[in-house]
């Protein structure tokens, strides 16, 4: 079956007049290229311009107008797999830690490569740690409106990104669940960080930029696949900054029975994770470079079951 990734999804609705499409083409594209253009410079260099400009009388309300006008609107980007995919650009703020590559389509550009290479059209794809639905968008435009894609993601305003983005690129077959998973069903402690991409549970310790904390609701893959409550997967993403040693015990049912493959985000667990797939009959793939996995550091990936 030929995949529909390819389409692009970034059209307007055609029920608006010609000359509101235009306009609004225009302040997409707008919008666009400023980001691209102002995150340019390394993302510390930015902010530190960004503080000068906000400081000097005048400018900085200047500077306020024109990232509430950002934020008021959308941003396009184009991922690996090629189709114009759409953003809500109040959640790529020149603040988000990623926002360059959010808006070049760059981010992860290993693991859309992974994806491109082990997905089709009318897969199912879970999306463990979502952020602001990025990925999700990504997985979402290759398996298409006959496949399925599941995001997790237990911080309240990341997750309400990602219905929006999702919303914004017509992709009914997105779900979000607003929580985390992990070894078994409860709830646990979220450590919130002032970078939310960098949120995670307290089981890891604590992140020396915690700003808050808040109790959120934890599932276990295992128990919603096998009760028939989520269909299982093609492929698992991982990136939950630490916690993937307790996400992938609460699917072990999962992993012997339908043999997902895996791409999982490491943050010094490389031992720990490796100790739990390969006697799952998982092979390890470093999607970053070609170091061995378990000597590698923080990097992507690909868990693949041997034949």
């Amino acid at each position: 079956m030929a995949s529909d990734h390819a389409q692009p999804r970034a059209n307007l609705n055609p029920n608006f007049p010609i000359t509101t499409q235009a306009s609004r083409r225009l302040k997409l594209s707008l919008r666009t290229h400023l980001m691209r253009a102002v995150t340019l410079a390394p993302h510390d260099i930015v902010l530190g311009r960004r503080a000068a400009l906000r400081a000097r009388p005048g400018v900085g309300a200047l500077v306020g107008a024109a990232e509430r006008w950002y934020a008021s609107g959308v941003v396009a980007f184009s991922p690996v797999v090629g189709a114009e995919l759409l953003l809500d650009a109040s959640t790529a703020p020149i603040t988000h830690v990623q926002v360059g590559d959010l808006v070049r389509g760059e981010l992860e550009t290993p693991v859309q490569e992974a994806f491109r290479r082990r997905l089709r059209a009318g897969d199912v794809v879970f999306d463990v740690g979502a952020n602001v639905g990025f990925l999700t968008l990504v997985a979402g435009a290759i398996v298409g409106s006959g496949g399925r894609v599941v995001a997790w993601e237990p911080v309240p305003e990341s997750a309400d990104a990602i219905r929006r983005n999702a919303a914004l690129n017509d992709m009914g077959w997105v779900q979000v669940r607003e929580a985390a998973a992990g070894a078994e069903a409860g709830t646990q402690t979220l450590l919130e960080v002032d970078e939310r991409s960098w949120s995670h549970l307290a089981d890891r310790g604590r992140h020396p930029r915690t700003q808050s904390e808040r109790e959120v609701r934890v599932e276990a893959l295992d128990a919603l696949v096998l009760s028939g409550e989520l269909p299982p997967p093609r492929l698992v993403k991982i990136d939950v900054e630490g916690s993937e040693v307790a996400v992938l015990p609460g699917m072990r049912r999962l992993l012997s029975d339908y043999r997902p493959d895996l791409v999982v985000e490491l943050h010094g667990t490389n031992a720990e994770v490796a100790d739990l797939l390969e006697p799952l009959g998982y092979a390890l793939e470093n999607l970053d470079g070609p170091a061995p996995v378990r000597e590698a550091g923080p990097v992507h990936v690909l868990a693949i079951p041997r034949s």
